[in-house]
C-alpha cells in the first residue's frame, strides 16, 4: 500500500519562470500550457516565463498559472516516477489542482473555473481594502480572540489559514489586520504580509462565494481516483457530498492545513511530494512533524532525488525508526478493547516478550535495529493492537507496513 501523499500549493508560491524547465524538457508541459492559454484566451506561458511578479500575483492570473504548473508537475511525476499516491491535498487554490489530478475535474474546466474564481474574488474587493498576513509565535486561541475583538461588519478580520501550531494567516480589511498586529506586538509575534491581491477565506469574500456557486454548478464532476483532503473539513471528500459545496465553503472558511496533515500522519503517510515551484508546503511539513519526509517536484532536476529509491527507502526507515518507540509503547500499554479474553491471551501474550526485547534494543541503541527488525516490530505492534481491537492506531499501522 502506498504511503505517499501529493501536495499542491496555493497562492503565494508563484514565481517568474515557473514551469519553464518543464516546458523545455517535457511535451506534456508544452501541451498543457497551450491548452490553458486556449481555455482562458490568455497567454499564460508568457506571463509565467516573461511577465512581472505584480501581474502574476493578481489572483485572476496566479490561480490558473499555479494550477497549470502543478498539473504539469503531476503529469511528469506519473510519467517518470509512477507511484500512485495514497492521498492528495491542496492548500486553498491547490485543492483545485488535486481535483484535476484525481480525475474529478477536467484540466480545461478547472483552468476556466479558477480564472473565474480569481475575477470574482478580485471584484469582491475592487478597491483592494483587504489583505492577508502570516503571523507566528502566538497561540491559535489567543489569535482568534484578538480577531473577534477587533472585527466589525465594516472592517472584518479572521484566521484564514491554520498552517502549523505556531504559524497562521489572518485575512480581512487592512485596518482590522493592522489592529490585530498592533495588539499582538507585545507578545513577540512575527508577521509578514502575503503577496496576494485580496482577503481570501474571509467574510469579505461572501459576495464572490455566492456568485461562484452558480459558476461551480455549471461544471461536471467525476468520482475521485484518489482520496482528496478537503480544506474545510480536514478529511477526505465524501462521495455522497457535493463537490460544489466543498469548493463554495472554501471561499469564506479557513484552510485547516495543520489538521489535514495530522490526518495524513494518522493514516500512515511517511512521504509527501509537493508539486509546485516553491517548497512552501514542504517547509510547513518540517514544522509540523519529523515523521513525514517532504520532497519537492518543481523542476526536472528534482526527479533525480525522487528516482533514488535507495535514498528514499533509507529516509523512510529513519522515520519508521523514530516512530517505533511511541508505537511500541502504545502496543504494550494501551487499553484492551477486545471482549474475547481467550483469543486475546492466545494472541497477544506470546508477542509481548518478543516486542519487549526489540524495544529494549531500540532504547539501548537504535542503530542496533536493522530494516528487518523495524518491519518485524511494526508487524508485532499491528498484531497486538489488532488483537486489542484498538480503534486509533490500527489503520495507521496497516498503511505503514
Amino acid at each position: 500500500m502506498s504511503n505517499v501523499a501529493l501536495l499542491f500549493p496555493g497562492q503565494g508560491s508563484q514565481i517568474i519562470g515557473m514551469g519553464r524547465d518543464f516546458w523545455n524538457h517535457f511535451d506534456v508541459a508544452r501541451r498543457l500550457f497551450e491548452e490553458a492559454g486556449e481555455a482562458i484566451s490568455f497567454d499564460l506561458k508568457k506571463l509565467c516565463f516573461e511577465g512581472n511578479i505584480d501581474d502574476l500575483t493578481l489572483t485572476m492570473n496566479a490561480q490558473p498559472a499555479l494550477l497549470t504548473v502543478s498539473v504539469i508537475a503531476f503529469q511528469v511525476y506519473m510519467q517518470e516516477i509512477g507511484t500512485k499516491p495514497a492521498y492528495m491535498a491542496g492548500h486553498s487554490l491547490g485543492e483545485y489542482s488535486a481535483l484535476v489530478c484525481a480525475g474529478v475535474l477536467s484540466f480545461r474546466d478547472a483552468v476556466r473555473l479558477v480564472r473565474q474564481r480569481g475575477i470574482l474574488m478580485h471584484n469582491a474587493d475592487p478597491y483592494q481594502q483587504g489583505t492577508m498576513a502570516a503571523i507566528s509565535n502566538i497561540q491559535i486561541r489567543t489569535l482568534q480572540e484578538i480577531c473577534e475583538e477587533v472585527s466589525t461588519s465594516e472592517h472584518p478580520v479572521c484566521v484564514a489559514c491554520i498552517n502549523t501550531d505556531q504559524q497562521f494567516v489572518i485575512s480581512g480589511h487592512r485596518q482590522a489586520i493592522q489592529k490585530v498586529l498592533k495588539r499582538s506586538e507585545c507578545m513577540g509575534i512575527k508577521h509578514a504580509y502575503l503577496k496576494v491581491s485580496g482577503p481570501y477565506h474571509s467574510p469579505m469574500m461572501q459576495s464572490a462565494a455566492e456568485q461562484f456557486k452558480a459558476q461551480l454548478s455549471q461544471y461536471s464532476y467525476h468520482p475521485a481516483e484518489c482520496p482528496i483532503i478537503s480544506n474545510v473539513t480536514a478529511k477526505p471528500y465524501q462521495s455522497d457530498h457535493p463537490v460544489v459545496d466543498y469548493l463554495n465553503r472554501q471561499m469564506t472558511e479557513p484552510v485547516r492545513w495543520l489538521e489535514s496533515m495530522h490526518y495524513l500522519m494518522e493514516q500512515g503517510v511517511t512521504e509527501v511530494i509537493e508539486l509546485g515551484s516553491k517548497q512552501v508546503l514542504g517547509s510547513l511539513m518540517n514544522r509540523i512533524t519529523k515523521d513525514i519526509v517532504p520532497y519537492s517536484l518543481g523542476q526536472p532536476s528534482d526527479l533525480t532525488i525522487l528516482s533514488d529509491s535507495e535514498l528514499r527507502k533509507n529516509k523512510r526507515l529513519s522515520v519508521l525508526k523514530n516512530q517505533l518507540p511511541r508505537l511500541m509503547t502504545s502496543a504494550l500499554t494501551s487499553r484492551n478493547y477486545s471482549q474475547d479474553s481467550t483469543a486475546y491471551n492466545n494472541t497477544v501474550k506470546p508477542l509481548f516478550s518478543e516486542l519487549q526485547q526489540l524495544k529494549e534494543r531500540l532504547d539501548g541503541d537504535s542503530r542496533d535495529l536493522g530494516e528487518k527488525d523495524i518491519y518485524v516490530s511494526i508487524e508485532l505492534c499491528h498484531s497486538i493492537l489488532a488483537a486489542k481491537q484498538h480503534p486509533k492506531h490500527r489503520n495507521a499501522i496497516m498503511n505503514t507496513i
